[in-house]
Protein backbone atom coordinates (compact mmCIF):
# COMPACT_ATOMS: atom_id res chain seq x y z
CA UNK A 1 0.00 0.00 0.00
CA UNK A 2 1.16 3.39 -0.60
CA UNK A 3 0.60 6.38 1.71
CA UNK A 4 1.86 9.43 -0.89
CA UNK A 5 -0.15 11.48 -2.12
CA UNK A 6 -0.53 11.35 -5.81
CA UNK A 7 -3.06 13.71 -7.69
CA UNK A 8 -5.42 11.92 -9.86
CA UNK A 9 -7.06 15.21 -11.75
CA UNK A 10 -8.73 13.33 -14.35
CA UNK A 11 -11.14 11.81 -11.90
CA UNK A 12 -11.88 15.42 -10.30
CA UNK A 13 -14.86 17.28 -12.11
CA UNK A 14 -15.14 20.49 -10.01
CA UNK A 15 -11.60 21.11 -9.29
CA UNK A 16 -11.16 24.33 -7.88
CA UNK A 17 -14.94 24.89 -7.78
CA UNK A 18 -16.96 25.83 -5.11
CA UNK A 19 -18.45 22.51 -3.90
CA UNK A 20 -22.09 23.07 -3.26
CA UNK A 21 -22.44 21.12 -0.26
CA UNK A 22 -24.50 23.14 2.89
CA UNK A 23 -22.70 24.96 4.96
CA UNK A 24 -24.44 26.14 8.37
CA UNK A 25 -24.26 28.82 10.52
CA UNK A 26 -24.13 27.96 14.43
CA UNK A 27 -22.99 31.47 16.00
CA UNK A 28 -25.57 33.83 17.12
CA UNK A 29 -26.79 36.11 14.34
CA UNK A 30 -26.49 39.73 16.57
CA UNK A 31 -22.36 38.43 17.75
CA UNK A 32 -19.07 38.62 16.11
CA UNK A 33 -17.34 34.94 16.67
CA UNK A 34 -13.67 35.35 17.24
CA UNK A 35 -12.32 31.69 17.32
CA UNK A 36 -13.24 28.38 16.57
CA UNK A 37 -12.56 24.60 17.69
CA UNK A 38 -13.48 21.17 17.17
CA UNK A 39 -13.18 18.12 19.40
CA UNK A 40 -15.42 15.14 21.00
CA UNK A 41 -17.44 14.15 24.05
CA UNK A 42 -16.77 10.85 25.60
CA UNK A 43 -19.21 9.51 23.84
CA UNK A 44 -17.08 10.25 20.24
CA UNK A 45 -19.69 13.07 19.25
CA UNK A 46 -18.56 15.92 17.58
CA UNK A 47 -18.59 19.58 19.27
CA UNK A 48 -17.78 22.57 18.34
CA UNK A 49 -16.87 25.54 20.57
CA UNK A 50 -16.43 29.02 19.62
CA UNK A 51 -16.35 32.46 21.28
CA UNK A 52 -19.07 35.60 20.16
CA UNK A 53 -18.33 38.96 21.15
CA UNK A 54 -21.20 41.74 21.80
CA UNK A 55 -19.85 45.16 22.74
CA UNK A 56 -17.10 44.57 25.41
CA UNK A 57 -19.07 41.28 26.38
CA UNK A 58 -16.97 37.72 25.36
CA UNK A 59 -18.72 34.42 25.25
CA UNK A 60 -17.41 30.96 25.38
CA UNK A 61 -19.87 28.25 23.55
CA UNK A 62 -20.22 24.73 22.66
CA UNK A 63 -22.55 22.76 21.06
CA UNK A 64 -22.42 18.87 20.55
CA UNK A 65 -23.93 16.74 17.69
CA UNK A 66 -25.65 13.53 18.15
CA UNK A 67 -25.39 12.75 14.19
CA UNK A 68 -22.66 13.38 12.97
CA UNK A 69 -22.83 17.18 11.92
CA UNK A 70 -25.71 17.47 10.22
CA UNK A 71 -27.21 19.76 13.75
CA UNK A 72 -26.50 20.43 16.81
CA UNK A 73 -27.64 20.74 20.27
CA UNK A 74 -28.73 23.91 22.08
CA UNK A 75 -25.47 25.69 22.79
CA UNK A 76 -23.88 25.93 26.56
CA UNK A 77 -22.36 29.06 27.19
CA UNK A 78 -19.48 29.22 29.50
CA UNK A 79 -18.57 32.42 31.38
CA UNK A 80 -14.96 34.19 30.67
CA UNK A 81 -13.95 37.68 30.96
CA UNK A 82 -13.26 39.77 27.94
CA UNK A 83 -9.58 39.47 28.86
CA UNK A 84 -9.38 36.14 27.26
CA UNK A 85 -7.32 35.47 24.33
CA UNK A 86 -9.01 34.70 21.48
CA UNK A 87 -6.40 34.20 18.36
CA UNK A 88 -5.85 31.66 15.93
CA UNK A 89 -3.24 29.74 17.79
CA UNK A 90 -4.23 29.68 21.07
CA UNK A 91 -8.16 29.90 21.33
CA UNK A 92 -9.95 28.77 24.41
CA UNK A 93 -10.99 25.33 24.51
CA UNK A 94 -13.17 22.64 25.38
CA UNK A 95 -12.07 19.07 26.70
CA UNK A 96 -14.29 16.36 28.05
CA UNK A 97 -12.89 13.55 30.44
CA UNK A 98 -13.47 9.96 30.65
CA UNK A 99 -15.65 9.76 33.94
CA UNK A 100 -17.66 12.63 31.81
CA UNK A 101 -16.42 15.49 33.58
CA UNK A 102 -15.34 18.66 31.27
CA UNK A 103 -12.62 21.06 31.21
CA UNK A 104 -12.63 24.50 29.37
CA UNK A 105 -9.02 26.42 28.77
CA UNK A 106 -7.89 29.50 27.53
CA UNK A 107 -5.11 32.25 27.72
CA UNK A 108 -5.23 35.83 29.74
CA UNK A 109 -2.73 38.49 28.61
CA UNK A 110 -1.15 39.77 31.05
CA UNK A 111 1.60 42.24 30.27
CA UNK A 112 3.89 44.23 32.49
CA UNK A 113 6.37 46.67 31.53
CA UNK A 114 9.24 44.22 31.45
CA UNK A 115 7.25 41.65 29.13
CA UNK A 116 4.77 42.79 27.13
CA UNK A 117 3.70 39.33 25.95
CA UNK A 118 3.15 38.09 29.65
CA UNK A 119 0.33 35.91 30.30
CA UNK A 120 -1.12 32.74 31.88
CA UNK A 121 -3.14 29.88 30.99
CA UNK A 122 -6.71 28.96 33.26
CA UNK A 123 -9.30 26.63 33.44
CA UNK A 124 -11.97 25.70 34.51
CA UNK A 125 -14.18 22.33 35.49
CA UNK A 126 -18.02 21.03 35.34
CA UNK A 127 -19.10 18.48 36.63
CA UNK A 128 -23.29 18.78 35.71
CA UNK A 129 -22.83 18.92 31.99
CA UNK A 130 -21.64 22.56 31.60
CA UNK A 131 -24.41 23.97 34.01
CA UNK A 132 -22.01 25.01 36.54
CA UNK A 133 -18.29 25.44 36.68
CA UNK A 134 -15.34 25.73 39.49
CA UNK A 135 -13.30 28.94 39.84
CA UNK A 136 -10.63 29.61 37.41
CA UNK A 137 -7.13 28.47 38.26
CA UNK A 138 -3.83 28.12 36.27
CA UNK A 139 -2.99 25.07 34.09
CA UNK A 140 0.56 25.45 34.63
CA UNK A 141 2.31 25.28 38.58
CA UNK A 142 4.47 28.45 38.14
CA UNK A 143 1.90 31.40 38.49
CA UNK A 144 4.81 34.24 38.87
CA UNK A 145 3.22 37.46 37.18
CA UNK A 146 5.23 38.74 34.13
CA UNK A 147 5.98 35.58 32.56
CA UNK A 148 4.72 34.49 29.28
CA UNK A 149 2.62 31.50 28.96
CA UNK A 150 0.16 31.09 26.09
CA UNK A 151 -0.31 28.53 22.53
CA UNK A 152 -1.41 25.71 24.25
CA UNK A 153 -3.53 22.44 23.36
CA UNK A 154 -5.57 19.81 25.24
CA UNK A 155 -6.31 16.22 24.02
CA UNK A 156 -8.24 13.32 26.00
CA UNK A 157 -5.78 10.77 26.65
CA UNK A 158 -6.16 7.16 26.32
CA UNK A 159 -6.98 6.83 30.09
CA UNK A 160 -9.61 9.42 29.66
CA UNK A 161 -7.81 12.17 31.26
CA UNK A 162 -6.97 15.43 29.78
CA UNK A 163 -3.72 16.72 28.64
CA UNK A 164 -2.03 19.68 27.97
CA UNK A 165 1.27 21.31 26.47
CA UNK A 166 2.12 24.95 26.14
CA UNK A 167 4.62 27.19 25.25
CA UNK A 168 6.17 28.54 28.49
CA UNK A 169 9.11 31.05 29.84
CA UNK A 170 12.33 31.37 27.99
CA UNK A 171 14.66 28.57 28.87
CA UNK A 172 17.97 28.52 26.21
CA UNK A 173 19.62 31.48 25.62
CA UNK A 174 21.20 30.39 22.81
CA UNK A 175 18.20 30.36 20.56
CA UNK A 176 15.85 33.09 22.19
CA UNK A 177 13.14 30.06 22.27
CA UNK A 178 10.36 28.99 25.07
CA UNK A 179 10.17 26.01 26.47
CA UNK A 180 7.65 23.50 25.71
CA UNK A 181 5.41 22.10 28.78
CA UNK A 182 3.30 19.50 29.44
CA UNK A 183 1.04 18.38 32.01
CA UNK A 184 -1.86 15.90 32.90
CA UNK A 185 -4.99 15.77 35.28
CA UNK A 186 -5.64 13.15 37.49
CA UNK A 187 -8.64 11.39 38.55
CA UNK A 188 -11.42 13.77 40.26
CA UNK A 189 -8.38 16.35 40.22
CA UNK A 190 -6.79 19.38 38.09
CA UNK A 191 -3.77 19.46 35.85
CA UNK A 192 -0.85 18.49 37.46
CA UNK A 193 2.75 16.53 37.03
CA UNK A 194 4.03 19.22 35.23
CA UNK A 195 7.35 18.17 32.84
CA UNK A 196 8.99 20.18 30.47
CA UNK A 197 9.14 18.38 26.91
CA UNK A 198 12.00 20.85 24.88
CA UNK A 199 13.50 23.92 26.03
CA UNK A 200 13.68 25.76 22.66
CA UNK A 201 10.51 26.34 20.40
CA UNK A 202 9.45 28.95 18.07
CA UNK A 203 7.62 31.77 20.14
CA UNK A 204 4.45 32.27 18.72
CA UNK A 205 3.30 28.91 16.76
CA UNK A 206 0.59 26.91 18.26
CA UNK A 207 1.11 23.31 19.45
CA UNK A 208 -0.88 20.06 18.43
CA UNK A 209 -1.64 17.45 21.03
CA UNK A 210 -2.64 13.76 19.54
CA UNK A 211 -2.71 10.52 21.00
CA UNK A 212 -2.88 7.51 19.03
CA UNK A 213 -4.53 3.71 19.34
CA UNK A 214 -1.27 2.26 21.28
CA UNK A 215 -1.74 5.19 23.58
CA UNK A 216 1.16 6.75 22.41
CA UNK A 217 1.09 10.72 23.07
CA UNK A 218 2.55 13.06 20.75
CA UNK A 219 3.82 16.73 20.66
CA UNK A 220 4.42 18.45 17.76
CA UNK A 221 5.74 22.28 17.65
CA UNK A 222 7.91 24.39 16.04
CA UNK A 223 11.56 24.12 17.22
CA UNK A 224 13.80 27.03 16.96
CA UNK A 225 17.85 26.51 16.80
CA UNK A 226 20.50 28.31 16.05
CA UNK A 227 21.97 27.47 12.39
CA UNK A 228 25.13 28.18 9.89
CA UNK A 229 26.32 31.82 10.60
CA UNK A 230 23.67 31.57 14.09
CA UNK A 231 20.57 31.96 11.81
CA UNK A 232 17.32 31.14 13.24
CA UNK A 233 15.87 28.02 12.49
CA UNK A 234 12.36 27.00 12.55
CA UNK A 235 11.12 23.40 11.63
CA UNK A 236 8.70 21.38 12.94
CA UNK A 237 9.71 18.96 15.99
CA UNK A 238 7.69 15.79 17.20
CA UNK A 239 8.37 14.41 21.02
CA UNK A 240 6.82 11.13 22.15
CA UNK A 241 5.16 9.81 25.45
CA UNK A 242 5.21 6.19 25.56
CA UNK A 243 3.85 6.36 29.38
CA UNK A 244 0.68 7.91 29.33
CA UNK A 245 2.66 11.89 30.06
CA UNK A 246 5.54 10.66 32.50
CA UNK A 247 8.62 11.29 30.07
CA UNK A 248 9.12 12.70 26.68
CA UNK A 249 11.44 11.50 23.95
CA UNK A 250 13.97 13.74 22.63
CA UNK A 251 12.11 15.55 19.84
CA UNK A 252 12.59 14.57 15.96
CA UNK A 253 12.39 16.58 13.32
CA UNK A 254 9.26 16.19 11.12
CA UNK A 255 10.92 18.02 7.94
CA UNK A 256 14.47 19.46 7.38
CA UNK A 257 13.15 22.64 5.76
CA UNK A 258 15.66 24.87 7.03
CA UNK A 259 13.37 27.46 7.31
CA UNK A 260 15.72 30.82 8.41
CA UNK A 261 13.53 33.47 9.67
CA UNK A 262 14.27 36.71 12.10
CA UNK A 263 10.60 36.62 13.75
CA UNK A 264 7.79 33.80 14.17
CA UNK A 265 5.65 33.58 11.47
CA UNK A 266 2.28 32.50 13.79
CA UNK A 267 1.37 28.89 12.18
CA UNK A 268 1.75 25.84 14.26
CA UNK A 269 1.59 22.22 12.31
CA UNK A 270 -1.33 19.78 11.75
CA UNK A 271 -0.63 16.64 13.31
CA UNK A 272 -3.05 13.24 13.14
CA UNK A 273 -2.85 9.67 12.38
CA UNK A 274 -4.70 6.31 10.72
CA UNK A 275 -3.53 2.65 9.12
CA UNK A 276 -0.60 4.75 7.42
CA UNK A 277 1.08 5.85 10.28
CA UNK A 278 1.54 9.47 12.01
CA UNK A 279 0.62 12.19 9.66
CA UNK A 280 1.78 16.22 9.87
CA UNK A 281 0.69 18.92 7.28
CA UNK A 282 2.48 22.49 8.19
CA UNK A 283 3.42 25.65 6.72
CA UNK A 284 7.34 26.73 5.60
CA UNK A 285 8.94 29.00 3.92
CA UNK A 286 12.00 26.95 3.79
CA UNK A 287 13.24 25.27 0.73
CA UNK A 288 9.96 26.13 -1.10
CA UNK A 289 7.15 28.15 0.21
CA UNK A 290 3.84 26.44 0.94
CA UNK A 291 2.01 23.92 2.91
CA UNK A 292 3.25 20.52 2.83
CA UNK A 293 2.82 17.11 3.78
CA UNK A 294 4.70 14.16 5.38
CA UNK A 295 3.89 10.63 7.34
CA UNK A 296 6.06 8.25 9.30
CA UNK A 297 4.92 4.66 8.83
CA UNK A 298 4.24 2.33 12.28
CA UNK A 299 7.58 1.28 13.12
CA UNK A 300 9.50 3.75 11.28
CA UNK A 301 12.15 6.21 12.74
CA UNK A 302 11.88 9.00 10.28
CA UNK A 303 9.22 10.96 8.63
CA UNK A 304 8.94 10.20 4.53
CA UNK A 305 10.08 13.01 2.49
CA UNK A 306 7.86 15.96 2.59
CA UNK A 307 5.11 16.53 -0.43
CA UNK A 308 4.09 20.22 -1.24
CA UNK A 309 -0.27 20.03 -1.06
CA UNK A 310 -0.58 24.03 -1.77
CA UNK A 311 2.41 26.64 -2.62
CA UNK A 312 -0.54 29.79 -2.01
CA UNK A 313 -2.15 28.24 1.64
CA UNK A 314 -1.84 28.92 5.24
CA UNK A 315 -3.42 27.71 8.07
CA UNK A 316 -3.55 24.05 7.44
CA UNK A 317 -5.29 21.82 9.16
CA UNK A 318 -4.91 17.72 8.82
CA UNK A 319 -7.62 15.34 10.12
CA UNK A 320 -7.85 11.51 8.87
CA UNK A 321 -9.86 8.37 9.78
CA UNK A 322 -9.03 4.48 8.69
CA UNK A 323 -8.48 5.18 4.86
CA UNK A 324 -9.19 8.78 4.24
CA UNK A 325 -7.09 11.81 5.12
CA UNK A 326 -8.53 14.99 4.83
CA UNK A 327 -6.95 18.68 4.36
CA UNK A 328 -8.23 22.17 4.92
CA UNK A 329 -6.30 25.53 4.36
CA UNK A 330 -6.62 29.20 3.54
CA UNK A 331 -5.70 30.65 0.17
CA UNK A 332 -6.32 33.97 -1.60
CA UNK A 333 -8.11 34.84 -4.62
CA UNK A 334 -8.08 37.95 -6.63
CA UNK A 335 -10.76 38.73 -8.49
CA UNK A 336 -11.39 42.06 -10.32
CA UNK A 337 -9.04 43.85 -8.06
CA UNK A 338 -11.19 42.05 -4.74
CA UNK A 339 -9.07 39.86 -2.58
CA UNK A 340 -10.94 37.26 -1.26
CA UNK A 341 -9.81 34.27 1.31
CA UNK A 342 -11.37 31.19 0.48
CA UNK A 343 -10.77 27.47 2.35
CA UNK A 344 -9.68 24.52 -0.15
CA UNK A 345 -9.73 21.10 1.10
CA UNK A 346 -8.61 17.49 -0.42
CA UNK A 347 -9.16 14.48 0.44
CA UNK A 348 -7.45 11.31 -0.25
CA UNK A 349 -7.86 7.53 0.43
CA UNK A 350 -5.30 4.75 0.45
CA UNK A 351 -2.95 7.30 -0.77
CA UNK A 352 -4.96 8.62 -3.80
CA UNK A 353 -6.74 11.94 -4.38
CA UNK A 354 -10.58 11.55 -4.32
CA UNK A 355 -12.08 15.25 -3.70
CA UNK A 356 -10.07 18.49 -3.96
CA UNK A 357 -12.08 21.37 -3.96
CA UNK A 358 -13.15 25.03 -2.83
CA UNK A 359 -14.82 24.65 0.62
CA UNK A 360 -16.53 27.88 0.96
CA UNK A 361 -18.34 30.77 -1.34
CA UNK A 362 -15.99 32.27 -3.79
CA UNK A 363 -18.10 35.85 -2.54
CA UNK A 364 -17.50 35.66 0.68
CA UNK A 365 -14.09 36.07 3.07
CA UNK A 366 -13.39 32.76 5.16
CA UNK A 367 -10.77 31.72 7.70
CA UNK A 368 -9.07 29.53 9.99
CA UNK A 369 -10.87 26.02 9.13
CA UNK A 370 -10.26 23.45 11.77
CA UNK A 371 -11.65 20.11 11.03
CA UNK A 372 -12.06 16.88 12.90
CA UNK A 373 -13.59 12.85 12.48
CA UNK A 374 -17.25 11.58 12.33
CA UNK A 375 -18.46 8.35 11.98
CA UNK A 376 -19.37 8.76 8.51
CA UNK A 377 -16.31 11.01 7.23
CA UNK A 378 -15.79 14.50 8.36
CA UNK A 379 -16.90 17.95 9.69
CA UNK A 380 -15.47 21.29 9.29
CA UNK A 381 -15.95 24.58 10.93
CA UNK A 382 -14.49 28.04 9.52
CA UNK A 383 -15.07 31.48 10.41
CA UNK A 384 -16.82 33.17 7.53
CA UNK A 385 -18.03 37.03 7.01
CA UNK A 386 -21.40 37.78 5.96
CA UNK A 387 -23.04 40.81 5.79
CA UNK A 388 -20.01 42.81 7.78
CA UNK A 389 -20.36 39.89 10.64
CA UNK A 390 -18.40 36.87 11.55
CA UNK A 391 -20.05 33.84 12.44
CA UNK A 392 -19.03 30.32 12.75
CA UNK A 393 -20.48 28.06 10.00
CA UNK A 394 -19.76 24.14 10.08
CA UNK A 395 -20.04 21.70 7.19
CA UNK A 396 -19.93 17.93 6.67
CA UNK A 397 -17.00 16.28 4.51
Amino acid sequence: MKYGIYLIFASLLLVGCYSEKVHQKISSAESSAESVYLTHDTQGNPVVVWTEKKNDSLTLFYAVSTDGGKSFSKKVSIPISADVATHAEGMPKVAFKKDGSIIAAYEKKAPTQQNKYAGAIYYMMSEDGGQSWTEERFLHSDTVAGRSRSYFDIERLPDGEIGASWLDIKLNNATGGRSVRFARTMKSKGFGNEILVDSSACQCCRIDVYTDKSENIFIAYRGLKRGDMGKQIRDMMIATSTDHGASFSSPLLISADNWNIDGCPHTGPSLCGNKAGLLSLWYTEGSGTGIYYAHKPEGKREFSQRQLISNAGRHPQLCANDNRIAMLWEENIDSLGKSTTLIKYRIVKDGTEVDKNTLTPTDMNAFLPVITQTKEGFLSAFLMEENNIVGVYFRRL
